[in-house]
């Protein structure tokens, strides 16, 4: 395989249909497949996703299927990719979000090395854009699913901030990214997030975010909405070139 620009990394949970329809549009929006690889963890008990794996490694030559032991915090597993990742540029998605945009590697690629020629540290997020219809902080918009750096993994120490579960971690890492002004906007590149739109097409926002803050608060510590970011942002300005 040629020389890796951009790893794709999520875990996958028994949805076997829905992953194989992500890597399809993968496969179909993608420039330059072989500088792409897609690392997915499957949980160890979770039969029905390991029994697809013969044939998802036939189907997909990009497509890199890991086990590991089930954690109640997704992103234990998250940053085991991410140190595995080969790209330059690292993906953080869900088998639930399906790539709507074409040629989304090139135009990624060319925004990155543009923001490379500005900031030689690498230490950068690139914002794409989803069609979540309740994807806003009090501040504004966010990014729900961004691309990092391999550089900014290596001098962090991890790509997801490890306090967060799944439906936090997303809100930590913007803060503190953005509380440095390292954002790349790449809103023209924009996946479709099929399962977080079918639950707010059930439900008023106000419902949404009552379950999604019983969710989170159920299963982690933190609440990334009132979280003490400043020792990460200390960090990440320790490692950028101002």
């Amino acid at each position: 395989m040629n020389d890796i620009d951009f790893s794709i990394i999520f875990n996958s949970r028994a949805r076997v249909k829905m992953l194989t329809r992500m890597l399809e549009c993968i496969q179909e929006n993608t420039h330059d497949i072989s500088k792409v690889e897609v690392i997915v963890n499957f949980d160890d008990d979770d039969n029905e996703s390991l029994s697809s794996l013969p044939d998802l490694n036939t189907r997909f030559k990009f497509f890199n299927g890991i086990v590991n032991k089930r954690e109640q915090n997704i992103h234990v597993n998250v940053n085991k990719m991410a140190f595995m990742a080969k790209g330059k540029y690292i993906w953080a998605l869900g088998d639930d979000c399906h790539i709507i945009t074409k040629h989304w590697d090139a135009i990624a690629k060319n925004k990155f090395e543009q923001a490379y020629a500005l900031r030689s540290d690498g230490v950068w997020l690139g914002a794409v854009e989803s069609t979540s219809v309740d994807k806003c902080l009090h501040y504004g918009w966010y990014c729900d699913a961004p691309i990092l750096t391999k550089d900014g993994r290596d001098k962090l120490g991890y790509l997801i901030h490890p306090h967060f579960i799944s439906v936090g971690a997303d809100v930590a890492t913007w803060t503190v990214y953005a509380s440095v002004r390292r954002i790349i906007d790449l809103r023209e590149i924009v996946f479709d997030h099929v399962t977080h739109n079918s639950v707010e097409a059930c439900n008023t926002k106000d419902q949404t975010q009552l379950d999604y803050l019983e969710r989170q608060m159920s299963n982690q510590v933190f609440n990334p909405f009132t979280f003490d970011y400043s020792e990460y942002i200390n960090q990440i300005k320790s490692v950028i070139h101002e």
